[in-house]
């Protein structure tokens, strides 16, 4: 029976070292992960927009304004990016995910409402929704998740061909 004591001796202080080296650690990636990151995104950081959108990625662009909220357990968010370009080609694969505004989809006119909206509370550089929903305006879904009848989640892409921006937004609520 020693040798069963010491054995659960020996567990429990390894369990111990476990709990008190790992608990901190996580504490601090988890923080990480989930705090707020204002204007801090770089080129590199925006590339999964343009090759979602088919845009060609080996040119010179600029995010010009970045958000990333805290996400929460549940994955509740919002992310959005200005990005300012040189030249808008769409490669043929996505060609027909790009749409000319306005949308008449009342269901993606109300994502692109939500996120709009959403993204101007914290960003000067996203169109408002009378704009994002024009005839100026290019917009891709990229996703979109319904609640219901209501949506409650969107992935879209702008662009304006007047400022040469593209504008992304993603949430989650």
């Amino acid at each position: 029976m020693k040798w069963l004591r010491i054995t659960l001796q020996v567990i429990g202080a390894l369990s111990l070292l476990v709990v008190a080296t790992a608990g901190p650690w996580l504490a601090y990636n988890l923080h990480k992960e989930t705090s707020e990151r204002i204007n801090v995104a770089k080129p590199k950081d925006a590339l999964f927009i343009l090759n979602w959108g088919g845009i060609p990625t080996n040119q010179n662009f600029k995010v010009i304004a970045s958000y990333q909220s805290q996400q929460s357990l549940t994955g509740d968010h919002l992310d959005y990016y200005c990005i300012e370009l040189l030249k808008f080609e769409v490669a043929d694969f996505a060609k027909e995910e790009w749409r000319d505004g306005p949308e008449t989809n009342p269901l993606l006119a109300e994502a692109l409402e939500l996120a709009v909206n959403d993204a101007r509370e914290y960003a000067d550089c996203f169109p408002s929704f009378e704009e994002a929903n024009s005839p100026a305006m290019k917009a891709m879904f990229w996703s979109m998740v319904t609640h219901g009848r209501q949506p409650s989640a969107a992935d879209i892409i702008l662009y304006d061909p007047k400022s040469k921006r593209l504008y992304y937004v993603s949430y989650k609520t």
